[in-house]
């Protein structure tokens, strides 16, 4: 949803033609192979969220290298948030814990990095938890939270809070972000600061074919970063859940650097597996 806003406002107003192709299979390997091997003319980009940094740990051979793509815009950031059914009588972390302690909950999960974020915290490096079972969603995990009093949600993004029917009692990542301050304003971060939970905000942006010239890459991010500051643009962004986040082509390289390192060393310390 976070591309069709952004690809919308660069067709309506900026020039460009973009038509959204989703690849999915493999964590977004499929789809980041295809644009790695495409001809680096700007024609081919790859819109992608924290699979791409999760991917170059879990994976031995995602199928391409880093050195393969280049990013070229950070449209939005995103945190991990901890959401409850709206009948369930926790309003706090606090209360979760409580409660978890007389009938430990299962989770559901939004995708790989809320079942890295629930073991840092579940190893102490954020906040206290129970022992509840975790189980992964194959659907929305904040509409089956809707549905089911008892389930737990590792991740709050624009789904959740939907007709009020859940709630975030907690949050990941070191920014209070508007768009989640302003949607959960009782959302209290639930790790410690400098933890590598406090650390695990995800960016979502653009990467191209590495060889892709820099005067292209250049007005791709120029484009970008001045759709995701247009008021009508940020508030689509904030309604879905997304903190817009406009960021000059020098940054993006270090920022995915950067992402990609603190995934690997968040993914090492819970001893998951590497496929």
């Amino acid at each position: 949803m976070l591309a069709r806003v952004v690809a919308q406002e660069l067709n309506d107003n900026a020039g460009f033609q973009i038509v959204i192709e989703n690849r999915p299979g493999a964590g977004s390997n499929i789809a980041a192979k295809a644009v790695a091997s495409a001809a680096p003319d700007g024609a081919n980009l790859l819109f992608t969220g924290n699979s791409y940094a999760i991917n170059q740990t879990i994976y031995r051979n995602p199928g391409y290298a880093t050195a393969d793509l280049r990013a070229v815009a950070i449209a939005a950031l995103d945190s991990q948030g901890l959401a409850v059914n709206a009948a369930n009588p926790a309003r706090t972390l606090a209360d979760f814990v409580a409660a978890a302690k007389d009938k430990p909950p299962s989770f559901g999960f939004g995708g790989s990095s809320s079942r890295i974020n629930r073991r840092i915290c579940a190893q102490g490096d954020g906040e206290d938890r129970s022992h509840g079972g975790a189980v992964p969603e194959r659907r929305a995990g904040a509409q089956c939270a809707a549905r089911q009093p008892r389930r737990y949600h590792r991740r709050a993004d624009r789904r959740t809070g939907a007709a009020g029917a859940t709630g975030c009692i907690a949050r990941a990542g070191g920014e209070r972000q508007q768009a989640f301050g302003g949607r959960f304003p009782m959302c209290r971060c639930c790790v410690k600061p400098g933890s590598l939970a406090s650390k695990s905000t995800v960016g979502s942006g653009i990467l191209a074919p590495a060889a892709t010239p820099d005067d292209i890459c250049l007005k791709i991010n120029s484009a970008v970063n001045a759709a995701v500051g247009k008021p009508a643009v940020n508030e689509r962004l904030r309604s879905l859940g997304y903190e817009p986040h406009a960021m000059p082509l020098t940054g993006t390289a270090p920022f995915l650097t950067n992402s990609i390192e603190t995934w690997r060393k968040m993914i090492l310390a819970t001893g998951m597996a590497i496929n």
